[in-house]
């Protein structure tokens, strides 16, 4: 395929650190912000990289430069997107080695991909999330507990329950209410069917992801709250300790009490791109198709996960002000389960070892009083997350 009309080198840059390499060639789409941001760090120099997004900047000036390949396009002209892919792999001269999708959000978007690619690479991984749950059919039945192969109750959320329920009219309603769960399971379902043959995909489910570089703003919005809120502000908002969820079996007996507020499950930036270097450069080779969560060991409710970001912060007592409510203002988690996400398989099968989430939350705090000096811009966006009185309060911290 030659390249397109009009295409100026503004479009395909940099190829050249594509060639002559015994390197393994990695394709990455998304690759400028948050995860795709430490996923390419990680990678520079062990592998060659073509990263394919919009060509925005984020945060502040690109810090990988000349050093890997670039294809500006846009994901939202799937069309287009396909071609581009299809002349960058012509340039490549070759299949990839492992094309890693984290701006894929929907089926449309990686059949663009797929198109494009034409079957010229060996492993497809697929970013996607713990969301998709929502639109299970475990989610359908209102996560009341059920009954492993073993007979005992399965108390938190594997891999094999991502499964739709196989009624339409069910998975409409699950749809409606999740469309962001119902859109990356489209994503994995159009991966599986479009797959080629020969080819292998890894699909990461992942919870709320944490770490330097997060454009949500979320877990530093929670820094300020909390700071704020040792100098008068209206406290940060949990859920009501009063919150209770009875479970029961189908004849009706209560077998199980699930914590009132959910276990808050994340996952540090780092560990994902560390998990993801891991697996391209040393790839198992006895699974064609695997769907893995990664998240930390520890997952908390809210008031405790804000106690320990408390301490990480510095505070100078054990636990922070807090303020519980019916209807909380959250920010964190993005799902309201009632059962914890099982990691278990990652860890049993490919070794996977997260980092204590002390060790995070100290890693995050640390970002973020540096960002306030580096990224001030940012450190405001961040704070105005908050409710007025709070964000106020926040604001004034920061001059």
């Amino acid at each position: 395929m030659a390249a397109m009309a009009g295409e100026t080198d503004s479009v395909f840059e940099h190829f050249e650190v594509l060639k002559s390499c015994e390197k393994p060639a990695v394709l990455v789409l998304g690759g400028t912000k948050f995860m795709g941001k430490a996923f390419v760090g990680e990678m520079l120099g062990k592998a060659r990289i073509c990263v394919v997004n919009r060509g925005k900047t984020y945060w502040a000036a690109d810090p990988f430069a000349d050093q890997v390949a670039r294809v500006r396009a846009d994901r939202d002209d799937g069309a287009e997107f396909a071609q581009r892919l299809a002349e960058a792999t012509r340039r490549l001269g070759g299949a990839w080695d492992c094309v890693v999708d984290f701006s894929g959000f929907s089926g449309n978007d990686v059949e663009a991909s797929l198109k494009g690619l034409g079957g010229a690479f060996k492993l497809y991984v697929y970013i996607s999330s713990d969301s998709i749950y929502e639109v299970s059919s475990w989610a359908y039945e209102k996560w009341k507990p059920r009954r492993s192969v073993h007979g005992s109750y399965e108390m938190s959320v594997c891999e094999h329950s991502g499964a739709r329920p196989e009624n339409k009219e069910q998975q409409d309603f699950l749809n409606n209410s999740d469309s962001y769960g119902h859109e990356k399971l489209q994503g994995e379902e159009r991966l599986v069917q479009g797959l080629p043959a020969g080819r292998r995909c890894l699909v990461l489910r992942l919870p709320d992801v944490i770490g330097p570089f997060d454009s949500t703003h979320r877990l530093w919005a929670y820094w300020h709250w909390l700071r704020a809120g040792e100098v008068g502000a209206p406290p940060p908002q949990v859920q009501s300790y009063k919150r209770k969820r009875q479970m029961f079996d189908s004849e009706g007996l209560e077998i199980a009490q699930a914590a009132g507020d959910c276990q808050l499950a994340v996952v540090y930036s780092s560990d994902v791109a560390k998990f993801l270097a891991s697996f391209i450069l040393q790839p198992p080779n006895d699974k064609s198709i695997d769907v893995i969560n990664l998240c930390c060991d520890e997952q908390l409710q809210l008031s405790e996960f804000l106690e320990r970001l408390f301490v990480a912060a510095g505070g100078d007592r054990k636990r922070p002000r807090l303020a519980p409510d019916k209807n909380p203002k959250l920010y964190l988690p993005s799902v309201d389960r009632p059962w914890p996400l099982s990691c278990e398989r990652a860890k049993k099968e490919y070794g996977f070892q997260a980092t204590p989430l002390d060790d995070v939350l100290a890693a995050c705090v640390d970002f973020f009083e540096d960002s306030c000096v580096k990224f001030p811009e940012e450190a405001k966006k961040a704070a105005l997350k908050l409710p007025s009185e709070a964000a106020a309060y926040a604001l004034k911290l920061l001059e």
